[in-house]
């Protein structure tokens, strides 16, 4: 436990440090999670028995969050050269890799390197660096209730077959804390900063945080189809960037194309 707090109390200063900051060193931030994310998905598709598409997979952790960043106009184009440049891989190795291996690494760099690419849309969204911080006291006070609250009080398996450790308590009380912390968050940075969409960002709140759980819980199964506790040892206590980082995957693409969707429909 003191391991895990430490831990947390010498990164999280760093990312909130990142995101005020945003630009370039926002950038090499986000890259850097994208890299070892990557990495880390490499070694538990390894264990799965898939076969080695590691070139795919840190290409596309690089250059899509880059193409977020700079062009985002070109995703058509880009996206169609890279899943040209898989099938090219997985034409190289055949036949030890099969179409399998293909979708399972495309769905990889899906997960990981877009996921990680929206991190960099966000942000760069009009007041980017509020809705980054509120997505992330959604998701940070959500994992802190769901833990804490499920070792107090939880009973009831909340998905045994993924984590057996979770419970149906500790999911509510993650679910409750980080709605009212993204209320909290709201009613506070609106009495110094103007904050667009307030009432649509609480709204939205308990949806991210169920979502966030749904992440959590989607990233258990691939470890637990890998045969391993963590995606690495990188990170003391919370094991690697992947476990950490595994409800903000989900969170910040939802968020980021909910405020597009409401944006575009009543603009």
């Amino acid at each position: 436990m003191l391991t895990r707090i430490i831990s947390a109390a010498v990164l999280i200063p760093i990312a909130l440090v990142l995101v005020y900051l945003g630009g370039f060193l926002y950038l090499i931030g986000v890259l850097a999670l994208s890299v070892l994310g990557a990495l880390e998905m490499h070694k538990l598709l390894e264990k799965m028995g898939c076969q080695d598409m590691k070139t795919f997979l840190l290409s596309g952790a690089v250059l899509i969050p880059v193409l977020f960043c700079y062009q985002p106009a070109w995703l058509p184009n880009f996206f169609f050269l890279f899943v040209l440049s898989g099938l090219l891989i997985n034409l190289s190795q055949y036949p030890e890799a099969g179409f399998k291996d293909l979708g399972i690494n495309f769905l990889s760099v899906l997960y990981v390197s877009f996921g990680f690419g929206h991190f960099v849309l966000l942000r760069n969204m009009e007041q980017g660096m509020l809705l980054v911080a509120y997505a992330l006291v959604v998701i940070w006070l959500t994992d802190a209730a769901a833990y804490f609250v499920g070792s107090a009080i939880g009973k009831r398996p909340f998905y045994r077959q993924i984590s057996p450790k979770k419970s149906l308590e500790g999911a509510v009380g993650g679910l409750v804390f980080g709605a009212l912390g993204a209320v909290l968050f709201c009613v506070v940075v609106s009495r110094f900063l103007p904050l667009e969409n307030k009432t649509l960002l609480i709204l939205l709140s308990p949806f991210l945080s169920a979502a966030g759980q749904a992440g959590d819980l989607f990233e258990s199964s691939v470890k637990r189809q890998a045969g391993v506790k963590d995606s690495s040892k990188l990170i003391p206590g919370h094991g690697g960037i992947l476990d950490r980082m595994d409800s903000a995957l989900i969170v910040i693409p939802l968020l980021y194309h909910l405020l597009s969707l409401f944006k575009n429909i009543f603009a």
